[in-house]
């Protein structure tokens, strides 16, 4: 305190005796904001050269150039000297491509005298038609398309080229003339080096640690020039050899102010940098206090809403960026404030960088959000918003709680004492359209924790505690304390609204012992394992045991077993627990195997199938265990269906997956149409802030015509068009995934290293690289979600192979529902059954999502031609509650149906005429019930054949498809009285499907062809006509 006093009271003398003295201007120097281009000896330009298409493999000359010229034409050899000050890594293993700048021909004759990163010195021999040439020094050659692979021209071997200039032939330089350089040129200003990427020279950089001798050295710099080398130092910083120790910016009342400071330590390594913020006080003593401060390299709030620190910690040599914000309060009284933050590196002196803020009479609203460029929207790094515990999103309801039993939507758990599950029932319907009186079990008995000892002896625990809080409308949690003989037991459980059950337990050993096992023992009634997804299993019946271990290359922790309207899915977890990575890169980043189930390879799951029950034991095996350890054997338990499908809904939902213009939305009969990147109103992969009026403007026109317009965006990887991707580089790994860099030629030219390149959108020439879901960025990314909710007015979100948790989706649920009240979330998967994602099924993958979720499009390589089982748990969403389409090849029309299913507008996919067949039948209005349900009141005598009906009360649409290798002859086995149709007064057609199906009669009761994997939609009339 009393050093921050004599600081300030410091840095106030110095501020006033400037305004009355310029003899001490050199004492607080503040940066010019403006780029004052004296300083460089040439002129930086922009090219505007064509771009190479970025669809095909090519090869380019590359983003960047010099404009060299001679004094007159002439085909004599000659020199040039080019000072380009380039960051690139190996300068000298990389071509010059010299081009004629009238016939736009190669200059083949040239010789590399050095290259380096500072200069490049050059003999070409011109031709005579011209005295201006391009030298392009990073060319490169591409594979193209969506995952390049781009790799730099590297010099020929002089002595494998006749087109090379000879060492003999350069031997007098003195004899040789020069060219000059006039100016340098990028393709375009994003791929410009101006100003921030022009580095300073060995020697500059010498002098001016002779001129200013420090430990270390502090760069202020305005947000408006990122700092974007780690390397180097850019010359704007260095070129008078004078100490720059000040900002001087002006702000609005009411704005997010975020500037930078640049660290470098030239002679030895930082392991931690401490920095301390003062008060902000006007000549007026007018105050903003600096609590208003915040340094985001030092740590915020993590996606859990937890405050968390990072270090700080930089190589010698290496130049680390310090972001900082600064909260102007809306209503402070204009004029100027000086402050001054206090920056000390661990085990060194502190050094100082003064603030002087020019508060304007301005106020602005949204702390400036709505210019996305000046960066105000870092400190949503910092937001939890969305993670308010007292919102529930529809059709969910609160909880109730009554002695030990927890009653959520449609499904209802009684606990015992030891916190375990003792009873799980569902009261969902076959039907899956409604919830019933009657419960289900899903369990045949409690859930069982099981030590076994070395000798085969089972540990017997009391219970000494537990208590079940039940004042939570969203979630309930419990604790119970078990004692034996060698252990004590905490279980830690959670329920939250939607069905996901969490336990932490704790194994704490009281002794030195020897185990053989611990194990958890689930035992569900046979009726609701009927079905299997996980563990290296396709979806489908559960027809076999199984035993299961631990891969490491294997996305596998669990499994899911249920039935249409009853299951549960598990996943078996330790502390450890850090999400993978997914979609094509889980061999990036895999899973942390958890130290207590997996028990260095010990540890599986064992299922068995027995008369009446499926026993699921899940085993961790052997281990010697000493006093005091701790085991932490966490397990996560979604108790399935999550809802019912609201019918009505689902088929009044008809989505346009691609941008036109919202009349022709509205011809095609679409509801939804989602807006996916690389278009003019979201271009950019997962950065929807580009373009913002003129994406209200759709969306307004849409909403006024009684279309909804969703957005492509999500967290996986992310455009390197992001205003932030400077400041999120200098988080090092904590938002960007490490990688080897690679990709696209901006991504090596700029970012240089420790990347991991991703998607690259051709149409728009947007590349992009992976980012974390759990990381603050998913803080950025809701907050996101909501200024676009709260200010252009979208109605949803496109999902495309996430990579977040599932609490992120719960918070983007609770920020839609708060804005727009209903909201649609689709959410889309590529099959993710391969080996690059270690072999797990989408639908067991993002199930911890599902309660989130409007609907599925699963997707892409998913398996059509297989087993209507297949359908049923890999694609159809049905046994979770939702429901979805098909996009594989278009889907196929019959099976689709089966379950709801129609494919969506995209690419030349259009389910018009099944959308027209939905209208004049009013299938919205309509009660479908599946072939899955027992009571189905029409039947097909023939397992190869399904049959689905949507009732209304005088017709029936039946659906039928054939998963038959041949044509097949069928009977409809309809029960009249179920119905209330008279077969007597009843007509029977296949109506009229555009590309699909003729119009025809049948008689009833006469056997009905149905074409091999083909199908047939029929309508039964209660009336004839």
């Amino acid at each position: 305190m009393y050093r921050d006093k004599l600081n300030f009271l410091f840095f106030l003398f110095i501020v006033l005796s400037i305004l009355s003295c310029n003899s001490l201007d050199h004492t607080i120097q503040f940066r010019k904001k403006h780029i004052d281009k004296s300083i460089y000896d040439y002129d930086y330009k922009i090219g505007e050269w064509e771009h190479p298409n970025y669809k095909k493999p090519f090869s380019f000359n590359g983003n960047h150039r010099v404009i060299v010229v001679l004094d007159s034409p002439s085909d004599e050899l000659h020199q040039v000297i080019i000072p380009w000050r380039r960051r690139d890594i190996n300068p000298d293993q990389k071509d010059i491509i010299i081009i004629n700048s009238i016939n736009g021909e190669e200059i083949k004759e040239k010789h590399f005298v050095e290259i380096n990163n500072e200069f490049g010195h050059i003999i070409f021999r011109p031709d005579k038609s011209s005295t201006n040439y391009y030298f392009y020094y990073l060319p490169h050659n591409s594979t193209g398309g969506y995952y390049p692979k781009v790799e730099y021209v590297k010099p020929q071997k002089i002595d494998s080229d006749d087109n090379y200039i000879s060492r003999k032939g350069v031997n007098n330089l003195s004899k040789i003339k020069y060219a000059k350089v006039i100016s340098f040129e990028s393709i375009d200003e994003f791929h410009s080096f101006f100003p921030m990427e022009i580095i300073s020279t060995k020697e500059e950089i010498k002098n001016y640690f002779k001129s200013i001798n420090k430990e270390f050295y502090l760069f202020p710099e305005y947000r408006e020039y990122p700092i974007r080398m780690i390397d180097y130092v850019p010359k704007r910083w260095i070129f008078d050899n004078k100490t720059v120790n000040g900002l001087n910016d002006n702000v609005s009342k009411g704005e997010y102010y975020t500037f930078q400071v640049g660290f470098l330590s030239p002679h030895k390594d930082v392991d931690d940098i401490d920095i301390i913020f003062s008060d902000l006080k006007s000549s007026s003593n007018i105050k903003i206090d600096k609590s208003n401060f915040t340094c985001f390299n030092k740590g915020g709030i993590d996606l859990d809403g937890k405050v968390f620190n990072k270090k700080i910690s930089v190589k010698k040599g290496k130049v680390q960026a310090l972001w900082f914000g600064l909260n102007i309060p809306p209503n402070i009284k204009k004029g100027t404030y000086y402050s001054y933050l206090l920056i000390k590196p661990k085990d060194n002196v502190q050094d100082t960088v003064y603030l002087k803020i020019n508060v304007i009479n301005k106020k602005i609203k949204d702390f400036g959000d709505n210019n996305p460029k000046l960066m105000s929207r870092l400190r949503w790094l910092n937001s939890d918003i969305g993670s308010e515990k007292n919102i529930i999103i529809k059709p969910f309801k609160k909880i109730e709680v009554s002695d030990n039993k927890l009653r959520i939507l449609g499904r209802e758990i009684e606990l015992n004492n030891f916190g375990f599950p003792k009873k799980i029932s569902s009261y969902f319907s076959q039907e899956m359209t409604f919830i019933k009186d009657d419960p289900e079990n899903i369990l045949s008995d409690k859930l069982n924790f099981e030590v076994t000892n070395k000798n085969g002896v089972i540990e017997k625990f009391s219970n000494i505690s537990f208590n079940l809080s039940k004042d939570k409308q969203t979630y309930a949690n419990w604790k119970s304390e078990n004692l034996s003989k060698n252990f004590k037991l905490n279980v830690n459980g959670l329920i939250e609204y939607d069905g996901m059950l969490d336990y932490n337990i704790q194994l704490i050993a009281k002794n030195d012992i020897d185990i053989k096992d611990v194990s958890l023992n689930i035992l569900f009634n046979k009726n609701a394992a009927k079905y299997i997804l996980g563990l290296g299993n396709k979806g489908g019946l559960l027809k076999n045991d199984i035993d299961w271990k631990w891969n490491i290359n294997n996305h596998q922790e669990g499994v899911w077993l249920g039935n249409v309207n009853k299951g549960l899915q598990y996943v078996l977890r330790d502390d450890n627990y850090e999400r993978p990575l997914n979609t094509n890169f889980y061999r990036s980043k895999p899973l942390n195997l958890p130290y207590s189930w997996y028990n260095d390879s010990k540890g599986g799951i064992s299922i068995k199938i027995n008369n009446e029950i499926v026993k699921v034991n899940n085993y961790s095996g052997e281990r010697s265990i000493i006093k005091g350890d701790t085991l932490n054997f966490n397990i996560r338990f979604l108790i399935t269906p999550f809802k019912s499908i609201n019918t009505k809904e689902h088929f009044n939902t008809r989505f346009v997956h691609k941008y036109l213009p919202v009349d022709s939305v509205k011809n095609l009969n679409g509801t939804v149409v989602n807006v996916h990147h690389a278009n003019e109103i979201n271009p950019y992969i997962n950065y929807p802030f580009y373009n913002i009026d003129e994406q209200k403007k759709y969306i307004n026109e849409a909403h006024s015509k009684g279309i909804k317009v969703k957005l492509y965006n999500t967290i996986r990887e992310l455009t390197y068009k992001a205003y932030e991707i400077f400041p999120l580089k200098s988080l090092g790994t904590e938002i960007f995934n490490d990688g080897k860099g690679g990709g696209h030629s901006w991504l090596q030219e700029h970012l240089k290293a420790n990347y991991h390149s991703a998607w690259h959108a051709v149409s728009v020439n947007d590349a992009s690289i992976l980012n974390k879901g759990t990381s603050r960025w998913t803080n950025y990314y809701i907050e996101g979600i909501n200024w676009l909710a709260k200010n252009n007015f979208i109605d949803g979100l496109y999902l495309d192979d996430i990579a977040f948790s599932r609490g992120t989706v719960k918070r983007i649920a609770n920020v839609l529902s708060e804005n727009r009240g209903s909201f649609v979330i689709d959410l889309h998967s590529a099959n993710q059954f391969n080996i690059r994602d270690g072999f797990i099924n989408s639908a067991l993958l993002y199930m911890e999502h599902f309660p989130f979720v409007s609907r599925l499009w699963f997707g892409e390589y998913f398996e059509y031609d297989r087993e209507p089982d297949y359908w049923m748990t890999e694609v159809s969403g049905i046994p979770f509650g939702l429901t979805g389409e098909m996009l594989e090849k278009g889907g196929r029309p019959y099976h689709g149906l089966i379950y709801g299913m129609t494919t969506r507008v995209y690419h030349n996919y259009n389910p018009g005429n099944l959308w027209k067949l939905f209208k004049d039948f009013n299938i919205n209005e309509s009660r479908m019930i599946g072939y899955w349900v027992d009571y189905i009141p029409i039947k097909v005598n023939n397992d190869r054949i399904k049959c689905t009906i949507f009732q209304r009360n005088n017709k029936i649409l039946i659906s039928l498809a054939s998963w038959s290798s041949k044509d097949e002859f069928i009977d409809l086995n309809i029960d009249w009285e179920a119905i209330n149709f008279n077969s007597s007064s009843s007509n029977l057609y296949s109506p009229e499907i555009k590309d699909l199906q003729d119009l025809n009669k049948y008689n009833i009761g006469e056997k009905i062809e149905i074409k091999a994997n083909g199908g047939l939609v029929l309508i039964l009339n209660k009336n004839q006509k």
